[in-house]
């Protein structure tokens, strides 16, 4: 006679009565159970094989009540881990198709990426600039090329941001294009130092639930991870 209390008391009492024959010879055939109904029915089925267990015991070594009560706590343990793994599984679930509809509505947006060009069109807003000034800086200065490479604008900077309101020097709005900046700083030696440029660039569209999880696919820029510290403009 297996005991309970043994290492190897459960898998003795399953292998005496878990097999289908076993189990329909004593009348305990476990049913066909939906998933939700799984785990109570697990715990019905060791209570049958506990019974029968029970019934074929020496009277004169019983069981200890003891042991199964720690093994109905196992089953009810396991049964409400599984009910949280279930929860958080439907929580991942709502919270990818969240992300998904957010990352939709950005497409046609801007988004600030490290870069020297942009593109401005009839009625878009004033281009947004950002870059980092050095501390020894004492004047920093951008200047705007069209796609001739002609300078049409230079603006001093005092500051790490500016807006280009799309005229040139002259005050006459340009047309329609891609336009390069370029950003200095000189020094009090009188040393100049190129600043790198932030500037906006369009998402084009949205790839979701990839390889690399939720990504934007952005203009000149390839694919960018919306994980990424970014800076999206409405």
């Amino acid at each position: 006679m297996a005991n309970i209390s043994d290492t190897k008391g459960l898998g003795g009492l399953i292998s005496q009565y878990g097999t289908d024959a076993a189990k329909s010879k004593a009348g305990i055939e476990k049913p066909e159970v939906a998933k939700d109904e799984a785990a109570l029915a697990d715990q019905n089925v060791f209570l049958k094989l506990y019974i029968e267990q029970l019934k074929g015991q020496d009277p004169t070594a019983p069981q200890d009540a003891n042991d199964m009560v720690a093994q109905m706590s196992q089953f009810s343990s396991l049964e409400r881990l599984t009910g949280i793994s279930d929860q958080l599984e439907n929580m991942a679930t709502s919270l990818t198709s969240n992300q998904a509809l957010s990352a939709s509505t950005l497409v046609g947006k801007s988004i600030l990426l490290e870069g020297s060009k942009a593109k401005i069109t009839d009625g878009s807003e004033a281009v947004q600039l950002k870059t980092v000034i050095p501390e020894n800086s004492q004047t920093a200065s951008l200047k705007i090329f069209d796609a001739d490479n002609r300078l049409v604008r230079t603006a001093a900077l005092n500051s790490g941001e500016y807006q280009w309101d799309k005229l040139d020097d002259d005050g006459n709005p340009l047309p329609s294009g891609e336009y390069r900046f370029a950003a200095s700083s000189t020094n009090d030696k009188g040393e100049v130092s190129t600043m790198s440029t932030r500037l906006p660039t369009r998402i084009q569209g949205v790839t979701i639930n990839g390889e690399n999880g939720t990504v934007l696919n952005v203009e000149n820029h390839g694919k960018i991870k919306l994980t990424n510290e970014l800076e999206i403009l409405g």
